[in-house]
Order: structure tokens, then C-alpha cells, then sequence
């Protein structure tokens, strides 16, 4: 089982990406994995456990109500190659529209 460590917003708004995301993306970053790891485990996500975590996550980030939010997992959140799982959300506007949340979670 896991918790949440931290959870930070990122604005990718001024990011280098050629083309800037429309969507917030949600990404879980095991706390003390190494890079090795996070090579070898990046097909491998427990996202239906991630997706328990939503709640405290979006609470960190000050969202009040997740009623509207439509939250997918998708292989392919950051990058077409799959290197760059998470958790798309569509419906999310306002202050907090188009920012990436990443989150540091640990084993409980």
C-alpha cells in the first residue's frame, strides 16, 4: 500500500515542449526508486493503487471537489513512447487548468 509523500504543481505552460499540453497530467514518482528502476518499472505502474491516492491528491493541491473531473490512466501521459505513464484529467479549469501535479508517494 502506498501513501502520499508530496504533491506538487508544475506549471507547463512555460515548459520547452514544443507544443504545450491542454490537459493536467497527474505522475507518481516512487520515493527512493532509481533510475534504473524507473526505466525497468515504467509499464509496470500500480496505477489502480495510484488511482486510490486521487483523493489526498487532489486535496494537497487545493482542488475541493473531483465530481467534475474525468481521470484516466494512460501509458502515454507525457510522451507518445510511453515513457511517461500517469493520469490525465479532463474538466479541470480555472487557476489549476494545464499544470502538471507530481506526486513522491512511499510504500505505508
Amino acid at each position: 500500500m502506498f501513501k502520499v509523500e508530496s504533491a506538487t504543481l508544475h506549471d507547463h505552460r512555460n515548459s520547452r515542449r514544443h507544443v504545450p499540453a491542454t490537459k493536467t497530467r497527474i505522475y507518481f514518482w516512487p520515493r527512493g526508486e532509481s533510475i534504473l528502476e524507473n526505466l525497468e518499472n515504467r509499464c509496470t505502474r500500480p496505477y489502480n493503487e495510484y488511482r486510490q491516492l486521487l483523493p489526498n491528491v487532489l486535496q494537497a493541491v487545493g482542488v475541493e471537489s473531483a465530481e467534475n473531473l474525468d481521470i484516466r490512466w494512460s501509458q502515454k501521459a507525457g510522451c507518445g513512447c510511453g515513457c511517461s505513464p500517469g493520469f490525465v484529467v479532463n474538466g479541470w479549469n480555472g487557476v489549476l487548468s494545464r499544470k502538471d501535479v507530481h506526486v513522491d508517494v512511499v510504500m505505508d
